[in-house]
């Protein structure tokens, strides 16, 4: 089964058990953190490592987690390990995440411009992408100069690029394309003199 499928299929029950006992967002901070956990080297290696005794990863893992994490994040975890997808947790991180801004109809929308925005400009952009998304619209934002001005937002899938970059690049192109089509009309000296 491919990762994603597998991540999927664990955040949705993960996601199930949070909802009916009102824990979704500390659940989602329990799996984060226990995703950025699995990535240290000497505990991914511990848990990963087959010649290590079951016992032993499952005493490790309750001892680092237990009054720490929620119980149905410390079974979670248990369970990756026993069942040997330590690799997977990140993706079951971010499929939950997702899960969760699903629920809440809520998107994020990574927001590129060449200037950091005020305020006032933030909430332009902001009601902008809720009415095209028809979500609550989460930003981050950041700043990279080299678009030139206007606005590159990502929702999702969705790309939404208002860049003075991108104007530039599609008006030379067009340029190119009407060159192109362009069939020059030379006419000799003695045609002109008429």
């Amino acid at each position: 089964m491919l990762k994603g499928a597998i991540a999927r299929r664990y955040a949705e029950a993960i996601f199930n058990l949070a909802r009916k006992q009102n824990t979704l967002d500390r659940t989602l901070e329990d799996v984060k953190g226990i995703a950025q956990l699995f990535s240290g080297r000497k505990l991914s290696y511990l848990l990963r490592e087959p010649k290590v005794p079951a016992k032993r990863k499952e005493s490790a893992l309750r001892e680092a987690l237990a009054s720490h994490v929620l119980p149905t994040s410390l079974n979670l975890a248990l369970l990756v390990v026993q069942r040997e997808l330590v690799e997977v947790m990140p993706n079951i991180a971010a499929e939950l995440e997702q899960l969760l801004l699903n629920y809440r109809n809520q998107a994020v929308a990574e927001v590129t411009t060449a200037m950091p925005m005020d305020d006032e400009q933030r909430t332009i952009v902001q009601r902008a992408l809720e009415k095209t998304t028809g979500k609550s619209i989460i930003l981050q934002t950041r700043v990279d100069p080299s678009i030139l001005g206007g606005v590159v937002a990502r929702v999702g899938d969705q790309l939404i690029d208002g860049s003075v970059r991108n104007r530039l690049h599609i008006l030379q192109q067009q340029l190119l394309n009407k060159a192109d089509t362009i069939k020059p009309d030379f006419q000799s000296r003695e045609e002109l003199a008429v």
